[in-house]
């Protein structure tokens, strides 16, 4: 028999539902100005089923972080484990095109994790630093296993110039529409994941010959 109230457990139509509208809320307005109510609203479900799936509002708030996180992990991990050779453009095409979807998700991670103005700084820390690779160094020791990268090369600063480049122009994306005239477009994405693919593996400057010393 079904307990009044409470959905279906096979139906988690209502829970996704609340995680995209946590996505929507808490990306956009602070923690503590977002309400059960307003997340239920924005997701058309009963505020009741909140404290059903997650617990409470916090609950929400990190199920959100592993939706979005556990997204670009998932791709990564079936490109690195594909048969044909991997490519770092990939990920870089991964990446954009699901933060294109959830355009101030960096912003707010990067709140949580280095500024420590969030909720749940040690959880995050846990997930993706602790208990689990972070899928930059997987990425990295793919390309050593193929033998692509030079061997002077320093992986720690290959991982900070790394991470810049995934997170950086969705820091700072309002300023670079504005000022740059940068679209964001899937057009655009696409030919910065290129280029940025390009200055890992090539670099921008060319080695140069005797005669051009």
């Amino acid at each position: 028999m079904t307990n009044r109230g409470r959905p279906e457990k096979g139906s988690d139509d209502a829970r996704r539902k609340l995680i995209d509208a946590a996505k929507q809320c808490f990306t956009n307005m602070p923690y503590h100005d977002v309400t059960t109510r307003m997340l239920a609203e924005q997701a058309g479900v009963n505020a009741a089923l909140i404290r059903y799936y997650f617990i409470n509002k916090k609950g929400l708030y990190k199920e959100m972080f592993i939706s979005v996180t556990g997204e670009v992990m998932k791709a990564v991990n079936q490109a690195l484990a594909a048969k044909d050779e991997f490519d770092i453009e990939q990920v870089f095409r991964i990446f954009y095109r699901i933060m294109q979807k959830n355009p101030t998700f960096p912003l707010l991670m990067f709140k949580e994790l280095v500024l420590d103005q969030g909720q749940c700084r040690e959880f995050l820390i846990d997930r993706l630093l602790r208990n689990n690779q972070p899928f930059i160094i997987k990425v990295i020791d793919q390309m050593q296993r193929q033998g692509i990268l030079k061997p002077n090369v320093d992986l720690r600063f290959l991982a900070l110039n790394f991470m810049s480049m995934l997170l950086f122009p969705w820091h700072l994306k309002g300023m670079l529409q504005a000022e740059m005239k940068l679209p964001y477009d899937q057009a655009m994405l696409d030919a910065m994941a290129a280029h940025n693919a390009d200055i890992l593996k090539y670099g921008c400057v060319k080695e140069q010959t005797n005669n051009e010393n």
